[in-house]
């Protein structure tokens, strides 16, 4: 019963649960081939870092079922080699879940179909995957009521979260990232600590808030500024990460170099009358880790070794990356706007 619940987990891809399963199924009985299959299973095949291969050469053949042997020679196979298998496995074993589930692809959606007709009372994670069938069109037009339908059946037949991680992709995908975030909080509830989901209920909450985002990165572009202007580091590192080279590019349109403290801090051969930031524009990279902001900068210096002021009008851009301690600075750019003055050389 504890090994079934683990294949269970593997084949609804709740890797990490499959894996306290199998192993609790192990502690019951240490000679469960089944289980050692499944730990097998949710490995990496991966020749170069994949521990699968190990994990099948432990395992005593003799001792398995013919439906467990199939298994394990399903993956000890190539891929190539595992496609030509797929229609053996499901002629030599059509009463066998497992293996025939084993044989469905995204390559044809309607094999999970297939499936679930064949054996329903195991089709939970079929069922899933005919629901993202409805929303990339595999079934003709996309249709969310079906797929939602479908990931809701998923839902009723097994208790696990990736269900509920496939809801919110499809409501995400629909540009509703309110019920995608509250679909995904439940998905992380089965597991907080470290739990996979997370990070898409991260992108979803940013998608939620992202004018207050934008407004975030915008407050922190002109206080970095200022502080650069005043040659205040102690307010500038607030906006550097310590693992983060900041590159920049002047208005002098000088070679591009790594901004340091020592850039912060030097005597500036300029005294700044005024500098202004404007239009700015906040575009985000599709998971909202970074943002890019467009803006124009106008003012004018006074030039300290003749006492020439100079009007100043660039446009500029910079870049943001959003770290476990916040955004910080990656990148920033300047160029004197048409027929306009920049830095000095």
């Amino acid at each position: 019963m504890v090994t079934n619940q683990a294949i269970e987990y593997a084949m609804n891809l709740e890797y990490m649960a499959a894996f306290g399963a199998a192993n609790s199924a192990l502690l019951l009985d240490e000679s469960c081939g089944c289980a050692k299959l499944t730990l097998a299973f949710i490995s990496s095949s991966d020749v170069e870092w994949g521990s699968r291969a190990k994990k099948l050469s432990e395992i005593n053949v003799a001792d398995l079922s013919d439906e467990e042997k199939a298994w394990y020679e399903y993956m000890s196979a190539s891929s190539e080699e595992q496609a030509a298998l797929d229609k053996s496995l499901m002629s030599d074993f059509p009463k066998s879940p497992l293996l025939n589930y084993l044989a469905t692809s995204m390559r044809d959606f309607n094999s999970f179909k297939d499936f679930s007709e064949k054996f329903p009372m195991y089709s939970s994670s079929a069922y899933n995957m005919i629901s993202y069938g409805y929303m990339n069109g595999s079934y003709g037009e996309m249709n969310a009521d079906e797929a939602m339908k479908y990931v809701k059946m998923s839902q009723n037949m097994h208790d696990g979260p990736n269900s509920y991680d496939s809801m919110g992709e499809h409501y995400a995908s629909l540009g509703d990232y309110e019920s995608a975030f509250d679909v995904q909080l439940k998905a992380i509830d089965y597991g907080v600590f470290a739990s996979p989901y997370r990070t898409k209920a991260q992108l979803y909450y940013a998608k939620i808030n992202q004018k207050d985002v934008s407004k975030k990165i915008m407050e922190n572009q002109e206080a970095m500024q200022e502080a650069i202007l005043s040659g205040d580091y102690e307010s500038y590192k607030t906006f550097e990460h310590p693992e983060i080279q900041v590159s920049t590019g002047d208005s002098n349109l000088s070679p591009f170099y790594i901004f340091t403290k020592e850039d912060v801090t030097k005597d500036n051969v300029l005294i700044w009358n005024s500098f202004e930031l404007s239009e700015m524009k906040t575009y985000f990279s599709p998971d909202m880790k970074t943002a890019v902001i467009t803006f124009v900068a106008d003012g004018d210096y006074t030039i300290k070794a003749s006492n020439e002021s100079v009007p100043y009008a660039t446009r500029a851009s910079a870049t943001w990356t959003n770290t476990a301690n916040g955004w910080k600075i990656l990148h920033s750019s300047f160029a004197p706007r048409r027929g306009r003055n920049g830095l000095p050389e």
